[in-house]
């Protein structure tokens, strides 16, 4: 007589795969980011005031803060969800995994902007 096995998840996996999907989102952001930036010019737009259009001009170095910190964000946050996790305290790593998503999708956002005004100059 033979048994069919069914496949369990444990219960944390939807929080463990909710934190490898927000890191890996940053991670690909940092590798999209520096691939694109080693193309641009030197001079990038660096700020976009809503009627006027870019007002500040600078070296494109000052931009890599919009792929560290998503990058940043997302290990912390994987270090604290694991924590959490472990501690039976889901719905606070699904909101804090929500927040780092939410700052790599902006950042990712702002570069998109800040690589169109820089490539269309």
């Amino acid at each position: 007589m033979s048994r069919s096995k069914s496949l369990s998840l444990p219960y944390d996996f939807p929080a463990y795969l909710v934190t490898f999907l927000n890191f890996l989102a940053a991670v690909c952001l940092v590798c999209v980011f520096f691939y694109i930036a080693k193309d641009l010019p030197e001079t990038v737009p660096l700020h976009y005031t809503n009627g006027i259009g870019f007002d500040r001009w600078g070296e494109k170095t000052e931009l890599y803060s919009l792929a560290i910190i998503p990058a940043v964000t997302a290990a912390l946050n994987t270090v604290l969800s694991v924590i959490l996790i472990r501690k039976n305290l889901n719905w606070i790593s699904y909101l804090t995994s929500g927040i780092s998503f939410f700052v790599t999708l902006a950042m990712a956002l702002v570069s998109a902007m800040m690589f169109q005004g820089a490539l269309s100059a």
